[in-house]
């Protein structure tokens, strides 16, 4: 059985990147399809950078970090929360 399925508990993860890469970001998240649920929060449209949230159960954590560690070799990532939260 799955953890979340037992807790409820997913993981959220607040990521900061340069603008300029954030595409290079989605392209790497739609690679790797339904490992996670992500947004843009809002921000200035002049901002140098994106801030993104992602959501994902905690089983997918392992991969998730695996794309993180993959993006920081090309591009700087800043994680600015990393967290768990109940689904309700």
């Amino acid at each position: 059985m799955s953890r979340y399925k037992e807790t409820k508990e997913l993981r959220q993860v607040t990521i900061r990147v340069k603008k300029e890469h954030s595409s290079f970001f989605y392209f790497t998240m739609e690679a790797n399809d339904n490992i996670a649920f992500y947004s843009t929060l809002p921000g200035e449209k002049s901002s140098l950078v994106r801030d993104i949230k992602i959501t994902l159960t905690p089983e997918l954590s392992e991969h998730m970090d695996g794309i993180f560690n993959h993006f920081k070799n090309r591009y700087p990532l800043e994680i600015l929360e990393d967290i768990v939260i109940i689904d309700s």
